[in-house]
């Protein structure tokens, strides 16, 4: 009888090749190791609301108008006689008490809105909501390529899908291009920052360019916090 050869199992090979890495062309940082004078500076909640509440208020339009009973155009005929039939005493169906009728208190029209704040608030309550953005870790330092031609893939792939406010500095038109059609982001220049644009969104995105420029417009306008 012929004896059977029992088979050794084939070892698989291992691979010595290194897995690819793929190479991105930015860093991310979060929560950079900033100035701590205008991204750790306390402020008062009051302070924060009322700045908020200013740009907020000046942001409205106020051109709402409805007719009040004097400006519309309607019969001047009495609606039924004054006695004899039971119901309550009208002389005008453009009374307000009437449907089609005017408008009693409503709004007038452009009304000027004078609600001011001085640069020192202004300034303190963009330090204050900075600071706050960066203590909740809500805020990111992106070191982005040169960027010559709209690199939407790149800029994306580097930013979170949450709506997000990109702060530049002078990077170029083609960086507000590759993100001006994307949704969740928001781009705006440094000098042009306040409050209520970092209120608006989830995340906030700064360039060290525009980090740098925000630290130097900023500083000159905060109170030194006394050191005891």
């Amino acid at each position: 009888m012929a004896t059977k050869v029992e088979k050794t199992p084939a070892t698989k090979k291992v691979s010595t090749r290194k897995p690819a890495v793929r190479k991105t062309a930015a860093v991310k940082t979060i929560v950079p190791d900033l100035d701590p004078r205008v991204f750790a500076y306390e402020v008062k909640p009051s302070l924060l609301t009322q700045v908020l509440h200013v740009y907020r208020d000046n942001a409205h339009q106020d051109t709402s108008k409805v007719k009040t009973r004097g400006e519309l155009t309607k019969t001047t005929r009495k609606t039924y006689k004054q006695k004899g039939t039971g119901n309550a005493r009208h002389g005008s169906r453009m009374a307000p008490i009437f449907v089609g009728g005017g408008v009693a208190h409503g709004p007038t029209g452009v009304q000027p809105t004078n609600l001011k704040v001085n640069r020192k608030m202004k300034a303190a309550a963009l330090a204050g909501i900075l600071s706050l953005y960066a203590k909740d870790k809500l805020l990111e330092l992106i070191i982005l390529p040169e960027v010559t031609t709209p690199k939407v893939k790149t800029i994306k792939s580097l930013l979170p899908k949450e709506a997000t406010l990109l702060v530049h500095h002078q990077e170029g038109a083609a960086l507000i291009s590759s993100v001006k059609n994307l949704s969740n982001v928001t781009a705006v220049e440094a000098n042009r920052l306040n409050a209520y644009q970092v209120a608006q969104n989830r995340y906030l995105a700064l360039t060290p360019a525009a980090a740098t420029a925000i630290i130097a417009r900023l500083l000159p306008l905060l109170k030194a916090k006394k050191t005891t």
